[in-house]
Parts: C-alpha cells; structure tokens; sequence
C-alpha cells in the first residue's frame, strides 16, 4: 500500500499568513481611526445613563439629586450630588459616583439654570417629582459630537449624534 501524505505545502502556509497580516493591518488602522468616535460615543452614553440614575434617586428618595460637571479638570468629570431638600437645596453633598471622562472627549459646554457654562462647574437638577431643570450637555465639536439633553417638565433624558 502506498500511504499519501496529506497537508499543506510551505508555500501555501506563507500565502495564508501573508493574507491574516493584510487583513489585521486593514482593520488595525481602521480601529485607530474610529477609537476617537468610539469613546465619544461611550462616554455620551454613560452621561445619560448618569443623569437617568441622578433622576431615579431623586424620585426615589425625595430629595433634589444633580449631576455636577467639572469643565476645568483634566480629564474632564462629573459625580452625583445629593440635595438637602426636595426642592430648592442650599446644601449639596456628593455621592460615591464620580466619573471621568475619556481623555480624548470634551464637553465643549453644558447649559444649567444658571446659563450656557464652557469653564468652571455646572449643575443639572432632578426633582422628587420626575421634573428636571436645564440641562444641555455639548460633547466633541458641532461637526462631530453628540448632546445629551432633558426635557425640563418631565425629565426625558434623550441623546442623539450631532448637536441639533
């Protein structure tokens, strides 16, 4: 009997290996090229996750919850704020919840009651009963970023790509 030697010849091997190269160097660089939008994305996505969790506390216990922004540090951040009151708090104690954002993200502006902010800190409040106050936050460029917004009467957070 004659036995018959099955496989792959070293030619193929390297034509095969050459083609898995081509094929990660394309989609490493396309990966590299999106990183950027991937974290804005991300980190639109957690402000108003943050914002849904501020308003479900404040609901939930009665008391004025925010979301408050540091526009100055570096990264950029934000952290959960407990009100003393059901309305109209003086007095704001912060939470175990503090995030900060991806180092290549920035908030260009946030818009509180208190006015559009692109320096310094600002506030986003949420009511005991489901309402809000201003709250309009800007990341990226008008070109290229993402807003995430509240509906002031009941307290909607909504995002979506783009400013408009």
């Amino acid at each position: 009997m004659k036995s018959e030697n099955r496989g792959f010849t070293l030619v193929e091997l390297m034509i095969v290996i050459a083609i898995i190269g081509i094929l990660i160097t394309i989609g490493g660089v396309s990966f590299t090229r999106e990183l950027p939008h991937y974290r804005l994305k991300g980190d639109a996505g957690t402000i108003h996750r943050s914002m849904m969790t501020a308003r479900t506390q404040a609901t939930s216990s009665g008391r004025q919850f925010a979301i408050t922004f540091d526009l100055d540090a570096s990264p950029q951040e934000y952290f959960l704020q407990e009100g003393n009151a059901n309305s109209g708090s003086t007095a704001w104690t912060t939470r175990a919840y503090r995030k900060e954002l991806s180092p290549s993200v920035h908030i260009a502006q946030v818009v509180d009651d208190g006015g559009t902010k692109t320096s310094g800190t600002a506030r986003v409040i949420f009511n005991p009963n489901g309402s809000c106050g201003t709250g309009d936050v800007f990341l990226g460029s008008a070109a290229h970023g993402y807003r995430v917004f509240l509906t002031p009467t009941t307290g909607r957070v909504q995002s979506h790509e783009g400013w408009s």
